[in-house]
C-alpha cells in the first residue's frame, strides 16, 4: 500500500495504553483506528491492518462463492441430465407406441383389404350372373345390400348401370305410391326428374343404355303428362339437375307451388 510522504511524516506516534497521538492535531485516540477521528490523518499501521483484513475477507468470500457456484453448477447439471433422460425415455416410449399402433393398423388394413378382395371375387360374380340372366331387380337388390353394408361396390365394373337401376326403382316405387294415393308429388317429381341423368352417364355401354331407356320411357311419359311445363322451365330444371347431380327438394317444391300443384 503506498502512502504520501506527507502522511508518512505525520505518522501518529504511540502514547501507550493502546492509544496513539496524532502528529497533525495532537489528539489522543485508539491505536486500531485507521484515521484520526479529529483531523482525518492516516494512522498507517491501523490502516494497513484494516486493508489486509478486508483483502482477506474478500479472498474468503471469493472462495466461498466459487464453492457455492460449483455446487450449484453440479446440481444444475444433475437436474438437467435427469430432465434430458426423462425426455429421452418419453420420446422412445412414444416412438415405440406409435410404431406398434401403426403396425397394428397396417395389419388390420391389410386384413380388411384381403377380406374385401375375397368378398368382391365372390359377390361380383353373383352380380354378373344376375346381369347375364337379365334379372336386373335381383342385381339392384344385391348391389344396394352390399352398399349399405359398407362394401366397396364402386369397383364393380357395372357400377353405373346398377346406380341407375336404383334411380329407376325409386321413380317406379314413387309412381306406384302416387297412383295408389299414398305418395307425395314432391318425391315423385324429384325421382322422375332425376331420370334425365341417364344421358350424363359416361360409363354405360350402348347395350346398357338401351336396356335402361326401355324401362325409363314410361316414367318420363308420366313425368311430362303429370308435370306440364314450358321448354324454358324444363331447361332451367335441367341446369339445376346437372349442376347438383340430383334434384333438390327445395327447387321441386318451389316449382310445384308456382304451378299450384301443392300448397
Amino acid at each position: 500500500m503506498t502512502v504520501s510522504s506527507e502522511n508518512t511524516q505525520r505518522h501518529s506516534r504511540k502514547a501507550g495504553d493502546g492509544t496513539v497521538i496524532c502528529k497533525s492535531c495532537g489528539a489522543d485516540y485508539a491505536a486500531d483506528i485507521p484515521n484520526c477521528p479529529y483531523c482525518g490523518t492516516m494512522n498507517l499501521p491501523a490502516a494497513e491492518e484494516e486493508y489486509m483484513g478486508k483483502l482477506e475477507a474478500i479472498h474468503g468470500n471469493l472462495e466461498s462463492l466459487g464453492k457455492l457456484a460449483g455446487q450449484r453448477s453440479r446440481a444444475h447439471m444433475k437436474k438437467a441430465y435427469r430432465r434430458l433422460l426423462i425426455i429421452a425415455v418419453i420420446f422412445v416410449l412414444a416412438v415405440t407406441a406409435g410404431y406398434v399402433v401403426h403396425v397394428k393398423w397396417a395389419r388390420e388394413q391389410a386384413e380388411k383389404e384381403k377380406e374385401e378382395y375375397l368378398w368382391q371375387r365372390e359377390y361380383f360374380t353373383q352380380l354378373d350372373t344376375c346381369y347375364d340372366t337379365g334379372d336386373y331387380d335381383a342385381l339392384r337388390v344385391l348391389y344396394q345390400e352390399a352398399s349399405r353394408e359398407g362394401h366397396d361396390v364402386w369397383q364393380y365394373k357395372r357400377r353405373a348401370f346398377c346406380e341407375y337401376l336404383v334411380t329407376l326403382n325409386y321413380a317406379e316405387v314413387s309412381l306406384q305410391l302416387a297412383e295408389q294415393g299414398d305418395g307425395d308429388l314432391e318425391t315423385l317429381f324429384v325421382n322422375e326428374m332425376e331420370l334425365y341423368t341417364l344421358e350424363r352417364q359416361p360409363d354405360l355401354s350402348e347395350e346398357e343404355l338401351n336396356l335402361l331407356e326401355e324401362r325409363r320411357a314410361p316414367l318420363l311419359e308420366d313425368f311430362r303428362a303429370r308435370f306440364p311445363m314450358t321448354d324454358e322451365e324444363f331447361e332451367g330444371l335441367r341446369r339445376i339437375l346437372n349442376k347438383n347431380g340430383f334434384m333438390p327438394y327445395k327447387e321441386a317444391r318451389e316449382f310445384l307451388r308456382e304451378k299450384g300443384m301443392i300448397e
